[in-house]
């Protein structure tokens, strides 16, 4: 079923430029007593622009707490690394090498037939009916076409909504057919690359595991979704989103309205998470979040003020992360003054009704 955008009247800002005295805000000293009280272990990062105003990792990398935790620590980035996948096929898009509309086992072979109904559209938006993923310790690529080979779809594509990782593993099977790369190759060249990424990676194989990485993530090899950054590469990686390293701003546009299924009228329709407008209807952020088990992940982007934020912990405690950024977003409303704005620059939604 051919799914229509119900476009909103969102409208893109450009970065703003700010007066020195609007950097000047000591947000370590405003979120230190959080830290401690609640017990957070992460790494946190405050940018605007290629600005950094906050790089902090507060205790450990590893379970005995012994190895204390850097900048370059690695940390699982969950449900937000969902976005390669929807990025890499938006970007084949771009590119002519696929339509949204496609259906997915045009690119993926040995698929049950129920699939044939499935498009590139619906697997974006997880509207596919794809059932849930059954979790194993190492679980692989192969064993997820596997359980969707032997499951069963749990609606008829289109008509539902069911957010499952099975969608995610699609994606980067389709990037694999088309360009004949791995998806982890795609992935390095066409994205970590190209926004200066410059620690992540994707893992295949167990062998692979970094030392590195953060202790309290869930062991899996699955293409498109066993992806390990460092805060400072999630920052970069929003960086180059929004200044047309990865995709251009039309793109970016219709990919956040026209979800009607999920029940969540500010969720993204492609898997970017949620985003807010005003009352004009104006783009005010966007934001993600996501957990692989004990780690978590939020990234934050309010385009009034330009601040990105990107917090990620390995505590097990999602609620520590919120805490602090609603502590940091209203730092940021209270040091950002109107005279500190450019002008914005709106871009209108298309007319026209798919996302094809």
């Amino acid at each position: 079923m051919k799914l229509f955008l119900l476009f909103l009247n969102v409208v893109f800002l450009t970065l703003p430029v700010y007066a020195k005295e609007a950097l000047s805000t000591d947000y370590w000293g405003n979120i230190e007593e959080i830290v401690h009280e609640t017990g957070f272990n992460g790494t946190i990062v405050v940018g605007r622009g290629e600005q950094i105003l906050l790089h902090k990792s507060v205790g450990y990398a590893d379970a005995v707490k012994t190895i204390p935790l850097t900048a370059n620590h690695l940390f699982s980035p969950g449900s937000v690394g969902k976005e390669f996948t929807t990025v890499s096929i938006m970007q084949l898009a771009a590119k002519n090498k696929l339509k949204y509309q496609d259906s997915i086992a045009r690119y993926v072979d040995a698929l049950p037939a129920w699939a044939n109904k499935i498009t590139i559209e619906h697997i974006l938006t997880h509207t596919s009916g794809l059932p849930d993923v059954k979790w194993k310790k190492g679980i692989s690529t192969a064993d997820a076409i596997h359980q969707i080979q032997q499951g069963t779809p749990a609606f008829e594509p289109g008509t539902g909504y069911k957010y499952t990782n099975l969608n995610v593993v699609v994606r980067a099977l389709i990037v694999e057919s088309i360009t004949g790369k791995s998806y982890a190759d795609y992935v390095d060249s066409s994205i970590f690359k190209v926004a200066d990424m410059t620690h992540a990676f994707h893992q295949t194989e167990n062998e692979q595991v970094s030392k590195t990485v953060v202790s309290g993530d869930f062991p899996t090899n699955m293409a498109g979704l066993t992806i390990y950054v460092t805060p400072l590469d999630l920052f970069k990686f929003e960086n180059a989103l929004w200044n047309g390293s990865l995709l251009s701003a039309e793109q970016l546009k219709q990919a956040l309205p026209g979800d009607s299924l999920s029940g969540q009228t500010n969720r993204a329709y492609f898997d970017f998470g949620k985003f807010f407008v005003d009352d004009n209807g104006s783009l005010v952020s966007w934001e993600h979040d996501g957990s692989n088990p004990s780690h978590h992940t939020i990234k934050h982007h309010d385009f009034i003020s330009g601040n990105v934020i990107i917090l990620m912990s390995s505590d097990g405690n999602k609620s520590t992360l919120y805490k602090l950024l609603s502590e940091l977003k209203a730092l940021t409303s209270e040091e950002i003054k109107p005279t500190n704005l450019r002008a914005n620059k709106a871009i209108q939604p298309t007319a026209n009704a798919s996302a094809d």
